[in-house]
């Protein structure tokens, strides 16, 4: 296997990037031995609107790209193109719909909180 960071899935995916041929060649060369972690998606998902990539379509295809299933990405990439920030449609994707937070973005999402307040 070989690690791929988020320049190369941006040279990939974004249209008209200086790194695109390079990152072709490259997915030929290595194509079914390509992979990524938790922390590519995360800074993918921070760069899309920058870039004007849809988060959905972005997730799917370095999902496809790596054969990774974990529905918890696609979720968040859902939360994200909905409006809900980066770390926490993230949170909400990966808490198993129950969360201990002071944030009320998760009672929106339909998600279990358990809140965080003080008591003073």
């Amino acid at each position: 296997m070989i690690y791929a960071d988020t320049d190369f899935f941006l040279a990939l995916l974004k249209p008209n990037d200086r790194l695109r041929d390079s990152a072709v060649m490259l997915y030929e060369q290595h194509k079914g031995q390509i992979t990524t972690s938790l922390i590519t998606f995360i800074e993918l998902m921070l760069l899309a609107k920058r870039y004007s990539l849809d988060p959905v379509r972005l997730t799917s295809s370095v999902m496809s790209i790596c054969n990774i299933d974990d529905g918890r990405l696609l979720k968040a990439a859902i939360f994200i193109r909905d409006g809900v920030s980066v770390f926490d449609a993230f949170h909400a994707a990966y808490c198993n719909c129950k969360i201990i937070s002071s944030d009320d973005v998760y009672d929106e999402l339909g998600i279990e909180r358990v809140r965080l307040a003080s008591d003073t």
